[in-house]
């Protein structure tokens, strides 16, 4: 075999394993065990992050930051992943936000000039505008960290009754409008939650011992289905049903990003029916306000009296003293 293919298949390898002996790859790879420990020199002069451990059970191990092996891509596929990337720009804070700008440099520059010269040419031609906002996340990486963990997490969070301290297992991470949430069980009240991350005052791994949930069933992406479909109670859920006008409907699919709960008539009017927890009533009830005249909320009672509370208040705000 090649050096340069040993050196490629080397770093797969090792990177598949947490802890390994020289000898070890010496005999899959068919070579002398002098042989590997030059190899295993060269790739740690590539940056390859190699820790030797000396005794009777010592050998080497990858530490964390491992290096990966290069990878051949098409110009498309260049193309592609850069503008990934790219959509990602007007967010105010990612996971890995470091990482991400540090690989795309890194990318962009082993790139061919006249590849580099069509990603630039793009750049002025295409993108993927979000809402920045500035409200700080600081605990964006951590909560994603507990998520793929499945770590109990104790937070301190800014709600609407107030600042208090609960302890929750993430379900993930996700963007919206501009905002992070957090999906995740929440051991206070014993039923799924959704969290604002900007609303996360502080975070910190509960104490070891503390009961999980299991939720390896649960992706993320089930958050986003009809909340009937949900792995969570029905019990006390309210049907709410809401007439649209057309104007009202391009605005809901626009905002919304589908046409999730929502059935549209032939002359381009629509009618939304979801199920909601009432702990969501005050959300949706000032969403649909912000339709204005283009929405009529049917049901239920107590969210259009919320409605027509909120308008009277506005209209004496209006009216000649």
């Amino acid at each position: 075999m090649a050096k340069s293919k040993r050196l490629m298949e080397l770093m797969i390898a090792i990177n598949q394993r947490k802890k390994f002996t020289a000898r070890e790859l010496a005999e899959e790879f068919g070579v002398s065990v002098r042989t590997i420990m030059r190899d295993l020199q060269v790739l740690s002069e590539l940056g390859v992050p190699l820790y030797t451990e000396y005794g009777p059970h010592g050998g080497y191990r990858v530490l964390k930051e491992r290096k990966l092996p290069p990878i051949t891509f098409s110009e498309q596929e260049a193309v592609a992943i850069f503008f990934a990337y790219q959509s990602l720009q007007h967010y105010g804070a990612l996971p890995f936000a470091a990482e991400s700008v540090s690989a795309l440099n890194k990318f962009y520059y082993y790139l061919p000039d006249d590849t580099k010269l069509k990603i630039d040419k793009m750049k002025q031609r295409v993108v993927f505008w979000t809402s920045k906002r500035h409200a700080p996340t600081p605990y964006l990486q951590f909560l994603l960290d507990s998520a793929l963990e499945q770590l109990p997490t104790q937070i301190k969070y800014d709600s609407k009754e107030g600042v208090n301290e609960r302890t929750i297992q993430p379900v993930g991470v996700y963007s919206y409008n501009g905002y992070w949430y957090c999906p995740a069980f929440c051991f206070w009240k014993e039923r799924y939650l959704l969290f604002r991350i900007d609303r996360v005052l502080a975070a910190e791994l509960a104490p070891e011992g503390h009961r999980t949930v299991d939720l390896s069933g649960f992706p993320i992406m089930d958050w986003f289905k009809p909340p009937e479909q949900k792995q969570r109670s029905m019990d006390n859920k309210l049907q709410v049903e809401a007439i649209l006008s057309s104007k009202g409907v391009r605005k809901y699919q626009r905002e919304s990003g589908m046409d999730s709960g929502m059935e549209v008539n032939e002359d381009g009017t629509g009618t939304i029916r979801m199920v909601i927890s009432p702990t969501e009533i005050e959300y949706f009830t000032s969403y649909f306000l912000g339709f204005g005249a283009e929405i009529q909320v049917i049901q239920p009672p107590i969210m259009v009296e919320l409605v027509e509370k909120v308008v009277e208040r506005m209209a004496k705000m209006y009216r000649p003293s």
